[in-house]
């Protein structure tokens, strides 16, 4: 169970992005988003509490590398779900990112979610 955490979900496909939304509310999550760019994103990530979040590679106005960056520096763990190889500069620099390749079970995502903020409140403490 995601206990309430707020998950981001960047997702420029309707579709998946409501799977995505409807499985995070079924782990009792709160859903932030969805974000179709990364613009978008970042805005959410500055004005609402995220606790986790879910990527697309590549979104509307182009990859999430910045958004990665952004969510590294606040220490908030986060998944990606990519139909598509990792850009050169973001594998390059970030290396041990969770990736996820589509079609991957939403259930699955959120279960992958569970594990990364549990070990994150268990380094915490």
């Amino acid at each position: 169970m995601l206990n309430r955490a707020s998950v981001l979900v960047a997702e420029d496909e309707p579709f998946i992005a409501l799977d995505l939304a409807f499985a995070i509310e079924d782990a009792d999550g709160i859903v932030v988003g969805p974000a179709a760019t990364v613009e978008e994103a970042l805005a959410l990530v500055g004005t609402v509490t995220v606790t986790a979040a879910i990527l697309d590679v590549n979104l509307v106005d182009g990859d999430c590398s910045r958004l990665v960056e952004v969510l590294l520096g606040l220490d908030i763990p986060f998944i990606i779900h990519t139909a598509v190889d990792l850009p050169p500069a973001l594998s390059t620099r970030f290396s041990g990112l969770v990736v996820q390749i589509k079609p991957c079970p939403a259930a699955n995502l959120v279960a992958q979610l569970e594990t990364l903020l549990a070990e994150q409140s268990a380094s915490d403490n």
